[in-house]
């Protein structure tokens, strides 16, 4: 990002394949730095795939299967298996990043869990081989570091999702890359009923606020949120169903910005 330099003190390299890092930081925990540009830390990983993950699952009425594509660090389906008799596909472009997730340790088993299919795999190709109304929901991982066509890509997903599926992906920073936060917002506009942004908190990216989208075909997800499930599952740190509603709520002025790529 050309307007802000952001730096992190670390300890010791432990790992670097093809512009893959894992950094040792101490007080950030490990860190998975991909292309120069920090993914999440340790320290960090709840707030970042709780919320991607459980806002997704509690805003769905009966979650069954659930497509992660570019989930090769297992942080995501790490998530997912704290919800019961939930399928898991997912499906990683970089093996790089799989062995990174190895170097890090924290969440790469997940990958070998019984009710997670994973494979490494052009995941444009798999998108547009998945069987029509396959899946609940799906999760878009590292959306906004991939630079797909985005329209191309939710077309393929609206296709894939049964009549009452939900995506949610990354989408970018509001602060600073608003030009790409409205392009993934606008990508889902054409094929969601309900498109909504919401924020979560990162201890390694710039400016500590970045934000997703959910685009829904059916279910609202601050209308529909699945209250039991955000609050009696067992296994979260961060996410709860009161951070759940308030993470959709967006500033006057920003609702002004957006308010034709946002459909609520």
């Amino acid at each position: 990002m050309d307007l802000v330099k952001y730096e992190m003190k670390t300890k010791e390299k432990i790992f670097e394949q093809d512009g893959v890092e894992v950094f040792d930081s101490g007080y950030f925990g490990k860190i998975l730095v991909a292309d120069d540009l920090a993914l999440y830390c340790e320290h960090d990983s709840a707030m970042r795939h709780e919320v991607l993950a459980h806002t997704a699952m509690c805003s769905h009425e009966e979650p069954r299967r659930v497509l992660v594509v570019d989930g090769g660090d297992g942080a995501v389906a790490h998530e997912l298996l704290k919800h019961k008799d939930v399928a898991i596909t997912v499906v990683e472009r970089d093996a790089d990043i799989v062995d990174a997730a190895r170097a890090m340790g924290l969440h790469d088993k997940a990958l070998e869990n019984e009710r997670v299919d994973f494979r490494v795999c052009d995941t444009l190709s798999f998108l547009a081989e998945a069987k029509e109304g396959h899946y609940d929901i799906v999760i878009l991982n590292r959306f906004d570091e991939i630079y797909y066509d985005d329209k191309a890509v939710m077309a393929h997903i609206a296709r894939i999702l049964g009549g009452k599926g939900l995506v949610v992906a990354d989408a970018s920073n509001q602060l600073f890359d608003m030009a790409g936060h409205k392009e993934v917002l606008g990508a889902l506009c054409d094929e969601f009923k309900i498109v909504m942004p919401f924020r979560y908190t990162s201890m390694v990216r710039t400016g500590g606020e970045q934000w997703l989208a959910l685009g829904s075909k059916f279910f609202h997800p601050t209308a529909d949120v699945n209250l039991q499930r955000a609050d009696l599952t067992d296994g979260f740190t961060w996410y709860n169903s009161d951070l759940h509603v308030a993470q959709f709520a967006l500033p006057t002025a920003t609702f002004e910005l957006l308010k034709e790529y946002v459909k609520r």
